[in-house]
């Protein structure tokens, strides 16, 4: 029997409505690898500490204008915008940015992958939003050994000394963010808060907690003087590669879930290692090669449904 007529604009919706979350998705993709590369360069001169708080606060102060500047939350809201900040706005990237000081833009570009990793082992024990079956699973071991893969480089006779704390900071962060996701997902689930609200609030939360980190510990100085040329590569990291990305990130996870935004998400390394061999001449292994193939590969099968 043929579908009622009246479904056909539900059923047009939901499809505009996937595709705007695919897009979404890669627009995040490609901002934020260009993250790992851009932002070497204020770090050769900043403190990690004070770059992550003028980072998060301009982030939250260009996510103004797409939140209508609204702060007030429901009590259930703010539990989880407090655990989303302290996470996703505070631990991660200070994490993040101390790790990128010690190991390669492109190295971290390809642990980036661990998010969706912990995203979705995460998901699984605690939200229900699992992959099916042994092809989930082996999917994920997919992603387990090209993680490991890029981060020994198969140096088995040096493998600890390999497994620098650099790399273990790129991947700390990554779980600290996919907790995030997770209560994001969740956030947007019971409530109409609007991802651009979420951002908002978590950037420039996240923003004031880590420059009053950088007060306390007597950082601020780093502050104090920064080229203007400077100032500019700053801005267009917060604007567009923390800011720009976490918005159509959330925007992504909101219509088409958390597995399906991490599947496309997977992309991140491929536009990093592209900025990171144009800007700065790094170059990938062979074995970081098969790495990323391997838990794109996994990505892709731990996906499906």
């Amino acid at each position: 029997m043929a579908a009622p007529k009246e479904a056909t604009p539900a059923k047009a919706e939901n499809n505009q409505k996937g595709y705007l979350g695919y897009v979404s998705v890669l627009v995040a993709s490609a901002l934020f690898g260009s993250v790992f590369t851009v932002t070497k360069l204020p770090l050769a001169n900043i403190d990690p500490l004070a770059l992550s708080a003028i980072i998060y606060v301009i982030s939250g102060l260009t996510l103004v204008p797409f939140a209508k500047a609204s702060f007030r939350l429901q009590k259930r809201e703010a539990r989880y915008m407090i655990a989303i900040t302290a996470f996703g706005a505070v631990a991660a990237p200070l994490l993040l940015l101390h790790g990128l000081q010690l190991t390669s833009a492109s190295q971290a570009a390809i642990l980036s992958n661990g998010e969706m990793l912990f995203t979705v082992v995460l998901s699984s024990l605690f939200f229900g939003e699992r992959p099916r079956g042994s092809l989930g699973f082996s999917a994920l071991a997919l992603v387990i050994i090209g993680l490991f893969m890029a981060t020994t480089d198969l140096n088995f006779s040096d493998a600890f000394v390999a497994f620098n704390s650099g790399n273990f900071m790129i991947l700390a962060s990554m779980l600290f963010w996919a907790i995030d996701n997770n209560f994001s997902r969740k956030l947007t689930t019971f409530s109409d808060i609007s991802p651009a609200k979420i951002a908002m609030i978590k950037s420039l939360a996240g923003g004031l907690v880590i420059l009053a980190l950088t007060a306390i510990t007597g950082k601020w100085t780093a502050l104090e003087h920064i080229d203007p040329k400077l100032w500019l590569v700053i801005i267009a990291i917060s604007a567009s590669g923390f800011g720009g990305a976490l918005l159509f990130f959330l925007a992504g996870i909101k219509r088409i879930g958390t597995i399906k935004t991490m599947t496309v998400f997977s992309t991140t390394p491929i536009f990093g290692i592209l900025f990171a061999a144009a800007a700065l001449g790094e170059s990938i292994s062979i074995y970081q090669g098969i790495a990323t193939s391997l838990i794109i590969t996994g990505i892709l099968l731990v996906s499906r449904r």
